[in-house]
């Protein structure tokens, strides 16, 4: 094996639906304001702010941390004339930055571009796709949205047999230039991977599983937090008496690469509500204007996201401080007086501000909020209940493209929950303007599970060094790939370098470590999680571990979670202008009848009607 690389705020504050789409910045002068050419003064402004931008007293907000959820908090602030400053202690994107391979660049090219893991954007996104609209962005109309690119299928690739395509046709018409969703060689895989699926599972587990999912779907909102919150997704699913089959489909294998958990861990209302939601997407329903189910960056995020975020809030007047990290804050008479940062020189420093924001994961978070904090607001003792696993990024370089389908591959067998996708068939920019010219695709896969064995050497991920990570995570992906009797889909020879996300540290041995570990929704965690407002008058929280209304850890959860922080600073400064919108899942108004039965049977303290204890 190669070696590897490593050592419109005018609307009501209340949730909404965004049934149109966001008001998209002026792209012209705006975008020329961005990249530091000439701009109008309105450039970067919504709707509803006349009069509302003036720089006033006791508007100095310093936000801690620079990933997603600290950025969207920034937008939401800036454009309000908040004098926003925010501390980061690596690298502004957070778990969504792009860091370069190390020593990677050649003959003036850039880095190779490695990840935390891979991005996609649902199209039941609704806050994130928001944010992208108002970021401008060169020649684009709709700013950083315009970057997304449609993928058009779901491979789940099996070990030893046929594989399954799913394709995602809707919105109609399909674009020009979309790959094609099947060719005549993956309409025959599929049939004959699901055939066999059909006949592995017995019917009378199909005919459970599909009154599982109608009664979550027709569950209240009361049944789903109440209850169906607390019922891990195995024990909702019964897996522990069905088939091998009901349960690499249905159970583990689509938990573990959704959220990285086990069936046993989830909570079945973080997974219902998210599966119900792409299956909406999926049939054209929920969708944000312009959204399809599944979308991805037409580059690096850094490149089409991040770079022009960080860009636009410049022209907004935000102040950024790269390498400080939050070490502490300063209580006193109810209120953060001040808070205490290391500088990239490691020195402690004070920050003043007249309000603060937490936007760091929650890990760190817990390690932040000190015992008189906790005593002044006990909601934040709530944080150390809170649960994170390992979901980190594998990237495989290779010296040749491997358009493996136009979308997302899972790797249904593999004891890693990996999952993947091919980018340079998505890219605008050509891979050889990276590294030494010669690596021409990105397989970027991500692993979910390290607690299992491996399928070849035996050992769990967190047992493995960086090299033993990257050859078995190579050969589970093989061994789905490559079929017998058929010329390889990856050999050897296309691999030129692998890069591990250095989040990992130490691995191999006892003392291996994750700084990015994954915030997972456990059983009872959406009523445990805290609000963005706290019982300290000016301290908030943003991340995707808030309570938000979609609840898994994703970078639309990190956003809203920006954006609910921002709306609560707002009401705490009596802010008298419109707050951050709030997008919602969309409801199929089909199922109201249902869910209305159910509220007064769960009210009289009565199972749902579907419910028949198994």
């Amino acid at each position: 094996m190669s070696s590897g690389h490593n050592s419109d705020p005018a609307d009501k504050p209340t949730r909404r639906k965004f049934l149109g789409g966001a008001a998209a910045v002026g792209a012209g002068a705006a975008v020329a304001g961005a990249l530091g050419g000439e701009a109008s003064a309105q450039a970067g402004r919504r709707p509803g702010l006349a009069g509302t931008r003036r720089r006033a007293a006791g508007r100095r907000v310093a936000v801690f941390g620079g990933g997603i959820a600290g950025l969207s908090a920034a937008l939401e602030l800036a454009e309000r004339g908040f004098a926003v400053t925010v501390y980061e202690r690596r690298q502004l994107g957070g778990k969504a930055r792009v860091f370069g391979v190390p020593g990677s660049a050649r003959g003036g090219r850039d880095e190779l571009p490695a990840e935390h893991g891979f991005r996609f954007f649902p199209g039941f996104y609704q806050n994130l796709p928001d944010s992208m609209r108002r970021i401008p962005f060169p020649g684009n109309e709709k700013g950083t949205w315009d970057n997304l690119t449609r993928a058009s299928t779901y491979l789940g690739a099996r070990k030893d047999r046929p594989d399954l395509t799913i394709p995602f046709p809707f919105p109609w018409p399909i674009p020009e230039g979309t790959p094609p969703f099947l060719t005549p060689e993956s309409l025959i895989a599929t049939v004959i991977s699901g055939l066999q699926s059909l006949g592995m599972i017995p019917l009378p587990e199909i005919l459970h599983f599909a009154r599982k999912g109608v009664m979550y779907v027709t569950s209240c909102d009361e049944r789903r937090i109440g209850q169906w919150d607390h019922v891990s997704w195995a024990d909702y699913l019964g897996t522990a008496t069905r088939s091998a089959e009901y349960n690499t489909l249905l159970a583990d294998g689509l938990v573990r690469n959704l959220a990285a958990m086990k069936s046993a861990d989830a909570s079945t209302h973080a997974i219902g509500l998210v599966g119900e939601a792409t299956l909406w997407s999926v049939l054209g329903e929920g969708n944000e204007a312009g959204g399809s189910v599944d979308r991805v960056l037409a580059g690096a995020t850094d490149e089409m996201l991040i770079d022009p975020w960080v860009a636009h809030l410049r022209t907004l007047g935000v102040q950024f401080q790269v390498g400080w990290a939050a070490e502490s804050f300063q209580l006193s008479g109810g209120r953060i007086a001040s808070a205490v940062a290391v500088d990239p020189a490691g020195a402690r420093q004070t920050v003043d501000a007249d309000w603060f924001v937490s936007a760091v994961p929650v890990e760190r978070a817990d390690r932040l909020v000190d015992r008189r904090m906790r005593a002044a607001d006990p909601m934040l003792n709530n944080i150390s209940k809170l649960r994170s696993d390992w979901m980190n990024g594998l990237m495989f370089f290779l010296k040749q493209e491997v358009p493996i389908t136009p979308g997302h591959v899972n790797y249904w067998d593999s004891t890693w929950a990996i999952t993947s996708i091919s980018q340079a068939q998505f890219w605008k920019r050509d891979f050889t303007a990276y590294g030494d010219g010669t690596v021409t695709d990105n397989l970027s896969a991500i692993i979910s599970d390290w607690n299992t064995p491996g399928m070849f050497n035996g050992k769990t991920a967190k047992e493995c060094t960086r090299e033993e990570i990257a050859e078995e995570a190579w050969k589970q992906i093989k061994a789905h790939l490559n079929e017998p009797g058929k010329p390889p889909v990856l050999t050897d020879d296309m691999l030129h370098t692998w890069y591990l996300d250095p989040g990992i540290l130490n691995p191999g041995t006892p003392q291996v470590a994750n700084e990015d570990p994954l915030f997972i929704q456990t059983l009872g965690a959406y009523e445990t999680r805290p609000t963005a407002g706290t019982g300290i008058e000016n301290f908030f929280l943003a991340g995707d571990w808030v309570k938000t209304g979609l609840y898994v850890s994703t970078m639309e959860t990190a956003n809203e979670g920006g954006r609910l922080a921002a709306n609560a600073l707002l009401d705490a400064a009596g802010y008298t202008g419109g707050k951050a919108t709030l997008g919602e899942l969309w409801v199929a108004p089909a199922f109201n009848d249902a869910k209305k039965l159910d509220r007064d049977r769960y009210r009289n303290g009565e199972p749902h009607i579907l419910d028949d204890g198994t």
